[in-house]
């Protein structure tokens, strides 16, 4: 009688987590295209060109994925408030978010502006640490705008309503396109669309920053009157010591997310100090595991909103059954991604490098190691959704901390060159890290679950 009572709960759990996840993952999978775009389009530019885009992408990732923490330290308090049915409260935490996340990128903004400064240093030639710059100094709008999004887009998840995200996606999408072949391109653009020259100039990179710039504002401009609807008529209620409140939640989650984008990049490093074929190799498969972690990252950010919607309510078995549910949708997801690259691994890497037999054979094996990278990584995306959403982020950020960089990245050094595995070793590595930060969140969850659940809102 029980089992028969809570599946039809369960079941609806699952339903609601998969309405709320798919338009998070398109929205997530349409902005990163919006990168892709940028790269292709300038990559028939010219080299120098697209070495600069590359470059400056990695220097503006590598900064605003800290300030995301800010942004994302949102969806606790706005879907708790929620939960709490206190619409007031939900919206004075939005306009507290904005004005935290719009501060927040001016100095990252700033950094990355600097940082493509002394690239040269580094042993980055000078003209394409110049030609970075010029490419950064067009993007700096579009980075002094992202964070902002990313706030709206934490709202408009919490509040479990996600269409405009798409919307804006994907108008952005088409805009982004228009205008790269435009600006990059000058009149060959227009000549390629069919159009009359004009006297466009050839922009290159400038014109991906430009295009990207303001593809990035028409996002955020979709959503801000979408946001519209959802403030009540009395206004909202300023939260007390709201951005303190707000910094002691994004600080520990924007430190979670660059100690793992860092453990990341440096392994990648560490690949390039093998041989170009180990480092081609892992960029491929790599790559192949980013596209079905765009779906999960969806799951986790609707598991979080509907973990902080139970925690509002008043919590008890609901915040664990909202994991579960997200864990589920989640595991499904990618043990079906698993079993392809346990599969038809050789197919999967052959998109990206069909001539190039020696990195394809290593990309194919990292490939069949990346089927359980895939499972414990997709775990450990839901479950750290769960326990934002619970707002629960300073032991998250110790755990991932000590995992990665404790376990995971002296495992894949050790590995790979003490060992002698190389580029397999590596990815040993990252999975066992993986396999441990997943553990130590789900036990953390349950710990934590043990006892009724305060609101952080």
């Amino acid at each position: 009688m029980t089992t028969q009572g809570t599946a039809p709960r369960f079941g609806a759990e699952m339903k609601a987590t998969l309405r709320l996840a798919l338009p998070l993952a398109l929205a997530q999978a349409s902005v990163m295209l919006m990168g892709v775009v940028d790269t292709a389009v300038v990559g028939r530019h010219s080299p120098l060109e697209l070495g600069a885009v590359s470059l400056g992408n990695a220097l503006t990732y590598g900064t605003l994925v800290f300030g995301m923490g800010f942004a994302m330290a949102l969806e606790p308090l706005v879907a708790q408030a929620l939960g709490a049915a206190d619409r007031r409260r939900a919206w004075g935490w939005w306009r507290v978010g904005l004005q935290v996340a719009a501060v927040a990128g001016v100095p990252l903004t700033a950094v990355t502006l600097l940082l493509s400064q002394i690239t040269p240093a580094f042993g980055v030639e000078a003209d394409l640490a110049e030609r970075a710059t010029a490419y950064l100094m067009a993007r700096a709008p579009a980075m002094l705008l992202y964070l902002p999004y990313m706030a709206a887009r934490s709202v408009l998840q919490s509040h479990q309503r996600t269409l405009s995200l798409v919307i804006a996606a994907a108008v952005a999408n088409v805009f982004n396109l228009l205008a790269n072949v435009l600006l990059v391109n000058g009149d060959r653009g227009l000549v390629a669309l069919g159009l009359p020259a004009l006297g466009l100039p050839e922009l290159g990179g400038v014109g991906a920053g430009v295009a990207t710039s303001v593809s990035t504002g028409v996002m955020l401009v979709i959503m801000l009157r979408d946001l519209r609807r959802y403030r009540p008529a009395e206004g909202g209620e300023r939260p007390r010591d709201g951005r303190r409140r707000l910094l002691r939640l994004g600080l520990p989650l924007g430190l979670q997310l660059a100690a793992e984008f860092v453990v990341f990049s440096a392994v990648g490093v560490m690949a390039a100090t093998i041989d170009a074929v180990a480092a081609g190799a892992h960029q491929i498969a790599l790559h192949c595991t980013t596209m079905a972690f765009m779906a999960v990252i969806g799951v986790g950010g609707a598991t979080s909103a509907r973990v902080g919607h139970a925690v509002g309510r008043g919590g008890g078995p609901a915040v664990r059954g909202a994991a579960l549910a997200g864990l589920t949708v989640g595991l499904i997801i990618m043990a079906t991604s698993a079993l392809a690259f346990v599969t038809v691994p050789g197919a999967l890497a052959g998109l990206f490098a069909p001539d190039e037999p020696a990195v394809l054979a290593l990309a194919t094996e990292l490939l069949a190691i990346g089927g359980f990278f895939q499972l414990f990584d997709g775990i450990q995306v839901v479950i750290a959704g769960a326990l934002r959403g619970a707002g629960d982020v300073r032991r998250p950020f110790l755990i991932t901390l000590a995992c990665h960089w404790g376990v995971g990245f002296p495992t894949a050094a050790l590995l790979a060159f003490t060992a002698g595995l190389g580029a397999h070793g590596l990815w040993y590595g990252l999975t066992a890290g993986l396999a441990i930060v997943s553990a130590a969140l789900a036990w953390r969850f349950v710990a934590l679950t043990r006892r009724p659940l305060a609101r952080v809102d």
